[in-house]
């Protein structure tokens, strides 16, 4: 691997995956079992028009996932030949990361964080819950019709207002209606049917745990990544989606990391937890004991929980849990509050954690790179430049990296050399990444994902070698 090209940071999922966790948050909701089974179910709401919540959710994740239409193999391809026909010209396969998504919890409030706070009072509760998917019977079969049509019809004009604005024509991604429509019809009928795994081939078991929550898009992207390693083992390091709200995530960790085919924890703080929530710790120990990567979103784009507030927990280095409330009103972006890289010193002063391998995904995003980059060496700088502080995080602990995926801007490399020059550590912990396949909603690619490469063209070695051998272990 040493000597070998690594993008550390892509992605091979696709629309039908987000449409089935719309489907099945959607669902659950009306049901009144999102995201788990309350203590008193509510029971089906009445309704002639699909509730505006859902209609949000259902807009905002088409609009995020509408570039990401071909299977996960059709995905790793394309990437592929985009790197030989690049200007890299390089003499082996590429390596690709491909990290894994966990949208579930886009639309939690806090109420799984409420119910594990009665665990005690409502013993087995949660783990029912993570085996009660809510099942379509032959009684609610036409209303679940209907419903899932309705979200489909949400999904639909977006993804062809997105192929209309966007040169998606010149990429693999690109999809008629008529396809897209018939692919979200597949997503139905699997759902209706309870097959999750339908038109997957044979794979390992995606969970033999029992307490495992296991979502239907969740668990068949899983197994679409886990076949693709099996047929790509030298050149797939998948990781796998960890977020602590979903029921027994470190015994998945255990059965998929330490003993499956993924290769590492991915974290996406922004849908609404913070690095020290408390059942992250035991992800953290499994990290250390057996030399697991992570890798966590920093910047301040991406997919957002679309909660106004959100009740959740943290963890401090005594073992104290704390209440924490997000409140748009007042902290305005759900991004700023979970995050900010400094957020992850809870964890990394912690002496048990200090030699986690950790990788800031995205370097704090594009803007903060360029204005660091940007500054004069006399002026002092600013301590909420995200980028300033990960490079404050690489100083003070050994195995703390950063990517540069989704930094698409023609004349990046120039930002790097720059803020190398002033920070050389930077040259021993920057990694590069490109976040195929969302950094294809950008214009400036031109539909072509070789472009990204090409302004790369010139980047200095152990970006693309040593520092991600190193991080990945």
């Amino acid at each position: 691997m040493q000597n070998r090209n690594i993008d550390v940071h892509c992605h091979f999922f696709n629309i039908s995956f987000a449409f089935a966790e719309v489907l099945e948050i959607g669902w659950r909701w009306i049901h009144g079992d999102y995201p788990y089974t309350s203590e008193e179910r509510r029971g089906l709401k009445a309704i002639g028009i699909i509730p505006p919540e859902l209609k949000q959710l259902a807009s905002y994740v088409a609009s995020y996932f509408a570039v990401a239409t071909g299977s996960p193999d059709e995905h790793y391809g394309y990437e592929q030949r985009c790197c030989r026909n690049s200007q890299w010209h390089p003499l082996q396969p590429l390596i690709t990361v491909p990290l894994m998504m966990d949208i579930f919890f886009l639309f939690d409030h806090g109420e799984s964080e409420a119910l594990r706070a009665l665990k005690p009072a409502l013993p087995g509760m949660l783990q029912r819950a993570a085996l009660d998917v809510t099942t379509v019977t032959e009684e609610n079969a036409n209303f679940f019709e209907e419903f899932a049509q309705i979200l489909k019809a949400e999904f639909i004009p977006v993804y062809e207002k997105k192929a209309s604005d966007r040169d998606m024509a010149l990429t693999l991604s690109a999809k008629n209606v008529t396809d897209i429509s018939r692919d979200l019809d597949q997503v139905i009928a699997d759902f209706k049917d309870g097959h999750a795994e339908k038109g997957v081939r044979p794979t390992p078991a995606s969970s033999t745990k029992t307490s495992v929550q296991m979502t239907r898009g969740y668990r068949k992207h899983l197994q679409e990544l886990q076949v693709l390693q099996i047929m790509n083992p030298d050149t797939v390091l998948p990781f796998l989606a960890v977020d602590p709200r979903r029921i027994g995530i470190d015994e998945l960790v255990r059965e998929q990391v330490v003993d499956g085919a993924f290769k590492g924890v991915k974290l996406y703080t922004p849908l609404g937890y913070l690095p020290s929530h408390p059942n992250l710790y035991p992800v953290y120990r499994l990290c250390m004991q057996h030399h697991i990567p992570v890798t966590v979103h920093t910047s301040t784009g991406g997919l957002l929980s679309l909660c106004d507030r959100i009740q959740t927990r943290s963890q401090n280095r005594t073992g104290k849990v704390v209440p924490v409330t997000f409140d748009k009103k007042t902290d305005k972006s759900a991004s700023l509050f979970f995050s900010e890289p400094v957020k992850w010193l809870e964890i990394l002063e912690n002496s048990e954690f200090s030699g986690l391998h950790l990788n800031f995904a995205h370097f704090g995003g594009q803007e903060h790179i360029i204005k660091l980059a940007d500054q004069k060496p006399d002026e002092p700088v600013n301590p909420d430049n995200w980028t300033a502080q990960i490079i404050g995080l690489m100083g003070r602990f050994d195995n703390v990296y950063a990517d540069i995926s989704y930094c698409p801007k023609d004349g990046m490399l120039d930002y790097i050399r720059a803020i190398i020059k002033r920070y050389p550590i930077v040259q021993k912990r920057l990694m590069f990444g490109t976040d195929y396949i969302m950094v294809m909603q950008e214009y400036n690619l031109g539909g072509r994902l070789e472009n990204y490469f090409n302004y790369y063209t010139g980047i200095y070695p152990e970006m693309l070698t040593a520092n991600p051998a190193a991080f990945l272990g």
